[in-house]
C-alpha cells in the first residue's frame, strides 16, 4: 500500500535552477572520477592503450563515449563561466534571469556537444 505524499511535493515542480546547479556538481564529480580512473588505468601494465580500445569500438559506442566526455566538460565549463559572471555582476542573480540562464546552459551545452562531436572529433579520428 502506498503512503500519502505530502501535498507540497505535488504542488511544486522541481526548479530548473536547482537542476542546473545539481548537474554542474555532478559533471564535476564525474570528470574528477573519469580523470582519476583514466590515470590509474594508464599506470597499470596494459598492453592496449585507451586509444586502441576506443578505436576498436563501432560507431555508436564511440559516439556515446564521445558524448559522455564532451557534454560534462562543456556543461561544467559553461556553468563555471556563468558563476564567474554572477560573481562579477551579482545584480544578475534575479530568479527570472537565473532560470533563463539555466535553460541557456542546458541548451548551449547540448548544442556544443553535438556540434563538436560531429565536426571536430569525427574529422580528427578518421
Amino acid at each position: 500500500m502506498g503512503k500519502n505524499i505530502s501535498p507540497h511535493v505535488n504542488i511544486y515542480k522541481f526548479p530548473v535552477t536547482a537542476l542546473s546547479s545539481i548537474t554542474t556538481r555532478l559533471t564535476g564529480l564525474y570528470l574528477s572520477g573519469l580523470f582519476i580512473a583514466g590515470g590509474i588505468y594508464q599506470f597499470t601494465d596494459q598492453k592496449e592503450t585507451l586509444y586502441d580500445r576506443y578505436m576498436k569500438l563501432s560507431d555508436i559506442p564511440q559516439r556515446l563515449f564521445n558524448y559522455s566526455i564532451i557534454f560534462p566538460i562543456t556543461y561544467h565549463t559553461y556553468g563555471g563561466i556563468r558563476h564567474f559572471i554572477w560573481d562579477k555582476y551579482p545584480s544578475l542573480l534575479v530568479n527570472k534571469s537565473v532560470a533563463r540562464s539555466s535553460y541557456i546552459l542546458f541548451g548551449g551545452s547540448i548544442f556544443t556537444t553535438i556540434m563538436y562531436e560531429k565536426f571536430c572529433v569525427k574529422n580528427k579520428i578518421n
